[in-house]
Formats: structure tokens, C-alpha cells, sequence
């Protein structure tokens, strides 16, 4: 995946950093750590040795020239948690220890994760120097509202591994979505029968919540539109949360026309009943249901696409791809991706990704690695 260089200086947040290095690790990225000597009083440098595989450094008696090289070795420089005493010699220019002058000596894309005292973070000092990094390009990320190692509450918390993990794989994705607007929906609706009762499906949302990630990754600005899901959502997305196929269509066409490319992951129920009980249903008698379509969102929306990449999803239990050919066809959609029905709420990621231009069979062990086969070729269409 990528080359992530961590410092970590000496503030209680330090041992945050060992599930990030945990989940950064099991990404697939290689990372190193340098340390301020006062941070090794919070976590010590066999936890980050241990961890990572790669020695940890503080200073410069193994190498003179560590400085240098762990510059030109990091593809992404984090600093997290950074102090406010750190941030302040970043911002203007100060290299007393390796890790400062690691940073001067690097040119890459470099992350500060500031975490303090809310009294502290707020200083005019402090925001001053955030302005200053943030003027030069540093990709500051904000800390989070919490309840402090003070006993204080307020900002300053160190922000949380997902965001981290988001951030440091956008400074190291390239940017082919950079000003579009990709509009997602994922996830499953329900039908109700009565208030307690529903008609669903198994759909996790992961691959949308994947793709919402690695479009976002790569500089598109994200709007997911989601039903009921068991996946983790992605961090710094706007999620729109609905619950039945009408609500989704309802802000589906509220959102449409903000988007420049469109992405119908969700598994919309194609059927509902067509009275709704106000009441639970009593078990005291046999129930018959009466069931209705529900409105086709994705064939209303090929119909008002316009200039718009729209792009649909299949489950199919038989006939997969001649049901994908027939459905991108009727439904006037850029690209559809068919899957068996066995995808539906799994880790793995198979089937076929077809155009008018033909179809690709692919399989993958998870969800992200589909989106960004997905993402891929949807670059692909907006550059052709």
C-alpha cells in the first residue's frame, strides 16, 4: 500500500497509536516510528518495534544522517499525537530533536493529528500556528470533542483511528475525482408490514461504504444515501440515513441534481405491502400479505440522467449477465455491475462489470479492493 512514517511525541494519546499502527499493518502499509525522548515515557519503544518491525528512532547515535533518510524512505509523514509544543516547531521551522528535523527535511505529504488540553488547543498562539501549517499545504487533522485525560471536556482529543487511517490513504491516493460529486446509495430498506414487522434483505452496505471511501480517497466529494446496514460507515462522509424504498427515492431525487456521477449500490426492495398496519399484528390468525411494486429509482433516474455517469448494481440468482446486458440497456446506465446472489452481506466481491463496450469478469477477497476496481473504471468513463 504505501510507506507511513509516524511521530509520536509526548503526550498521554500515545498509546492510541499502537491500534493505528495495528490496523495501518494489517492494510497492507509499512510504517516506521520516531519518537520525541519524552514520548518514550508513555509508550516504550519495544511496544512500537514490536508492532511495526522496523526499529524506532529518537536520535541520532545509531545514524547521523537518520534524519535524511527516514525523509526520503516515508511516502506520508504522520505526527500523532501531535503536542501543541510540537505543532509550534513545526510551524515556525524549529528542528531540535530527529522529529522535527525529520519534518524540515521532508517534502511528501505531511499529517498533524494535534491533541491538548481544550484550554491549550484554543490558545491564540496554538490557532495561529494551525493556520500557518494548514497555509502551507499540512493536512491538519482536527481533534474531537471528548472528555480529556484532564478530566475536562471539550476539544482537543486526539482524532480517532478511522479518520487517521482515512486521511493518511487520501495523501497517498491520486486524485482523479478531484471536484466531482459522486452520489451513493447502499445498504437495504424495509417495507413495513406493521410497526415492528418488515420486508428486507441481507445487503451489509459494505460495498457502498467501500466505494464512498475510495472515491472520497480520491478527491471526490461523497454523499451516501443509505438504508439499514451492519458495515462500519466511513469517517468524513455525509451520510443521509433512510428506511424504506420511498424514502430513499425521495432523497435520491432530492440529491440527484447535485451530482456528477451517480453510484446505486443499495438493495431496494422491490415489492411492499400495501397497507401498513398502524398496530402490531396479533399471532392469533393466518396472514395474508398483499404486495405492490415499489417506484424503479434507478430506471427514473436513467431517464433524467443528462450529461451524468449512472451507474447500477444486479443480484441475480440465474441468467447473470444476460439480465445485466438487458437491465443497462433499458435502464439507460453507463456501467452495471452483476453479482450472484451469494455477495449479498459476504466479505468477497464477485461477478461482472459491463458496458456497452462489453464486460469484465472479476474476483476479489474484499469489498475494498472491488471498489477500487469499480472506482477504476468509472475514472475511466469520465476521462473517455
Amino acid at each position: 500500500m504505501g510507506r507511513v512514517l509516524i511521530g509520536v511525541t509526548g503526550g498521554i494519546a500515545a498509546y492510541k497509536v499502537c491500534d493505528l499502527i495495528r490496523d495501518l499493518r494489517r492494510d497492507g502499509f509499512e510504517v516506521r516510528v520516531i519518537m520525541t525522548p519524552f514520548a518514550e515515557r508513555f509508550v516504550g519503544r519495544i511496544t512500537f518495534e514490536t508492532l511495526t518491525g522496523n526499529r524506532v528512532h529518537s536520535d541520532w547515535e545509531e545514524d547521523p544522517l537518520a534524519h535524511i533518510d527516514l525523509a526520503r524512505w516515508a511516502e506520508v509523514f504522520l505526527v500523532a499525537p501531535c503536542t501543541v509544543n510540537t505543532l509550534s516547531k513545526i510551524a515556525n521551522g524549529i528542528g531540535d530533536n530527529l522529529l522535527t528535523t525529520t519534518v524540515l527535511a521532508y517534502e511528501g505529504p505531511l499529517l498533524v493529528a494535534p491533541a491538548a488540553n481544550t484550554v491549550m488547543y484554543k490558545n491564540p498562539a496554538v490557532q495561529e500556528n494551525l493556520k500557518k501549517l494548514r497555509e502551507r499545504g499540512v493536512l491538519v487533522i482536527d481533534p474531537e470533542w471528548g472528555v480529556l485525560a484532564c478530566e475536562e471536556e471539550g476539544e482537543g482529543k486526539l482524532a480517532s483511528k478511522e479518520r487517521i487511517v482515512h486521511w493518511i490513504n487520501y495523501a497517498i491516493s491520486p486524485k482523479r475525482f478531484r471536484g466531482k460529486r459522486v452520489l451513493i446509495t447502499c445498504g437495504a430498506t424495509r417495507e413495513y408490514i406493521d410497526p415492528v414487522r418488515f420486508i428486507s434483505n441481507e445487503a451489509s452496505g459494505e460495498l457502498g461504504f467501500s466505494l464512498a471511501r475510495v472515491l472520497s480517497w480520491e478527491g471526490a466529494e461523497v454523499k451516501v444515501v443509505a438504508g439499514f446496514t451492519t458495515a462500519e460507515e466511513p469517517p468524513e462522509v455525509e451520510i443521509l440515513r433512510v428506511r424504506t424504498s420511498e424514502e430513499m427515492r425521495e432523497v435520491v431525487l432530492k440529491v440527484f441534481s447535485w451530482a456528477d456521477v451517480v453510484i446505486m449500490n443499495a438493495a431496494v426492495s422491490d415489492f411492499r405491502p400495501k397497507e401498513t398496519k398502524s398496530s402490531k399484528i396479533k399471532k392469533d390468525r393466518d396472514l395474508n400479505l398483499h404486495l405492490e411494486r415499489t417506484e424503479d429509482i434507478l430506471k427514473d433516474l436513467g431517464a433524467r440522467k443528462g450529461s451524468r455517469i449512472l451507474i447500477g448494481f444486479a443480484l441475480e440468482t440465474e441468467n447473470l449477465l444476460d439480465n445485466a446486458k438487458k437491465k443497462l440497456k433499458e435502464k439507460n446506465l453507463d456501467m452495471i455491475v452483476a453479482n450472484p446472489v451469494d455477495v449479498i452481506g459476504s466479505g468477497h466481491h464477485r461477478g461482472y462489470l459491463v458496458t456497452k463496450e462489453g464486460y469484465e469478469e472479476f474476483s476479489f477477497e474484499t469489498k475494498i479492493e472491488s471498489a477500487r476496481f469499480i472506482a477504476d473504471r468509472i475514472a475511466r468513463l469520465i476521462s473517455s
